[in-house]
């Protein structure tokens, strides 16, 4: 057996090897009982050789939300940072998405420590615990970050954490930190996350690897809630109360797919692939669209043009305020005004009540100024407008971050009076808006006028309807039915988790099974669905 760690000289050699041997243990005994299925996760991603290296260093743990993703991810870390002597001298480090996230992981990993006065004693004590890092008299370290707050490149990994992976902005962060871990002797990855809204970035990569029998990823992946603090009634309210896309995503762990998603990673790809198409200036004439926003939301415009068959967006900025520091009208008018000399704008159109008086006080000579009044027709025409460019790869995009991930975030819904383009709550689409209303206003230049009446369509699941809901093509005859419904996919992880069980694990939900427990009580005890578990009774049956 290798080395102790600090802890192993305070709790004696039996209860140290107890805790190697089995995580839980050491969770039972500076925590709380956790639930059998966070057991058998916990088990399963921190599974090892004889000699202490893991079998997979990489683990995805994919469930729905409020399962506890966080809290084990914490118990993942607390057992590497005090128990495995294989970390080294790498460090272990929690990435959450956001600030808040960091905060709350940060939480469960300094309350573990506080209610133990075991644990506290092992701290350094200069160092202790800061807001972001624990740190112990052997120099171990324990840091925890929001993912934009990470900037070192120099960071030697041992463990990493990442929450939430599925809504990285970029891959950028995931594979320098993965990166970082090349050289350490046992190095171990684990991702924590509901799915994310596209089937694209580093935890749909993680999840295909599993699917294609990468030895070295471990993917436990449920589409069912398995906390017993998760009601059905409360799940009939979230049902109600949620559009269906968002609700499969959240509670159902549903991935998003090409049938209700308004820009794929391809589409993406596409409108950037012939380079960045904005430029400090422009003869013109160029068409602006203004999104106005105060506080909360931002104040963003793009400036669009045409060129041969393709638009480009030529310039794309915004304006961040704040509860002290509103963005000022004035600000706004006067980079307008320089913008409008550096680009030739023909016609600029602001969306927002607040922009009649700025129409009314501009100076751009030559330009027409216009206010938009947003409707379901008006959102309808300049979203369309946006997504046929998009599908039929007749605009040249930015490569900007923050404008990707609006796209690849958005979805479309269909209602009543047609489709509507949705976004994710703590995403705002205020980029996308803009760059949607210039292309409106390029695209209507350029046809004379009649763009207003054209083929503005959305794909939904049913197949591609246009602005009024009506139905122009049936998809359901040439698109599989896994990129239909997403349900074919998920069936796929699901059978290649069972075709992976253990004997010893399939002995023993035959044996629990006998008892007469039924599929719902086995499939939360051995962290499976229902249909898993009976597709591993139906192979004793036959």
């Amino acid at each position: 057996m290798p080395d102790q760690t600090l802890l192993g000289g305070v709790i004696g050699e039996d209860a140290y090897a107890a805790m190697l041997a089995d995580p839980v243990q050491f969770v039972r005994a500076f925590d709380r009982e956790p639930w059998d299925y966070q057991a058998d996760i916990l088990r399963e991603v921190l599974e090892r050789d004889t000699s202490g290296i893991f079998e997979k260093p990489s683990g995805v743990v994919s469930l729905p939300r409020q399962n506890g993703k966080t809290t084990l991810a914490t118990w993942a870390g607390a057992w590497r940072f005090f128990v495995d002597p294989t970390l080294g001298d790498g460090v272990v480090l929690s990435v959450a998405l956001d600030t808040e996230g960091a905060r709350v992981a940060f939480g469960d990993a300094r309350r573990l420590v506080q209610n133990s006065q075991v644990l506290s004693a092992l701290t350094d004590d200069k160092w202790g615990m800061t807001r972001s890092e624990i740190r112990l008299k052997d120099g171990r370290r324990w840091l925890i970050r929001s993912a934009e707050a990470i900037r070192s490149r120099g960071l030697r990994v041992g463990t990493l954490l990442y929450d939430e992976l599925g809504w990285a902005v970029s891959s950028d962060l995931f594979e320098t930190l993965s990166a970082a871990m090349a050289a350490q002797p046992n190095p171990l990855m684990l991702a924590v996350s509901t799915v994310g809204p596209i089937q694209a970035g580093p935890l749909w990569d993680l999840f295909q690897a599993a699917e294609r029998g990468d030895p070295g990823v471990k993917l436990i992946y449920h589409m069912e809630n398995l906390s017993p603090l998760i009601s059905e009634e409360f799940l009939e309210r979230q049902r109600a109360a949620m559009p269906s896309f968002i609700y499969a995503r959240e509670h159902e762990n549903k991935w998003g797919t090409a049938s209700d998603v308004f820009s794929t990673h391809e589409d993406w790809e596409r409108a950037v692939e012939d380079g960045n198409p904005t430029r400090v200036s422009d003869e013109g004439p160029t068409f602006c669209f203004v999104d106005l926003g105060w506080v909360h939301d931002l104040t963003a415009l793009a400036v669009a043009k045409v060129v041969g068959e393709k638009i480009d967006i030529i310039h794309l900025e915004t304006f961040k305020g704040s509860q002290d520091k509103p963005v000022q009208l004035a600000m706004v008018q006067s980079r307008l005004e320089e913008l409008g000399a550096l680009y030739g704008f023909k016609q600029l159109e602001i969306e927002s009540p607040q922009g009649m008086q700025l129409s009314q006080q501009i100076k751009i000579p030559h330009c027409k100024i216009t206010v938009l009044t947003p409707t379901a027709k008006s959102n309808q025409q300049r979203w369309g407008g946006f997504y046929t460019a998009l599908k039929d790869s007749s605009v040249r995009l930015p490569p900007d971050s923050d404008l990707r991930r609006e796209l690849l975030t958005l979805t479309i819904e269909e209602r009543a009076v047609g489709w509507k383009v949705i976004d994710v709550p703590s995403i705002h689409n205020d980029r996308s808006v803009a760059c949607a209303g210039a292309i409106f206003l390029a695209e209507l230049a350029r046809s004379g006028g009649r763009f207003r009446g054209g083929p503005f369509r959305a794909l939904t699941p049913r197949g591609v309807v246009d602005g009024e809901g009506k139905l122009v093509e049936s998809t359901t005859s040439n698109i599989p039915k896994w990129k239909r419904s997403g349900y074919d996919q998920q069936e796929a992880f699901e059978r290649k988790t069972v075709e992976n069980l253990s004997d010893s694990r399939r002995a023993r939900i035959f044996q629990v099974a006998a008892s007469g427990s039924k599929d719902y009580e086995l499939g939360k005890q051995f962290s499976l669905s229902v249909r898993q578990i009976r597709w591993v009774l139906e192979t004793e049956d036959a």
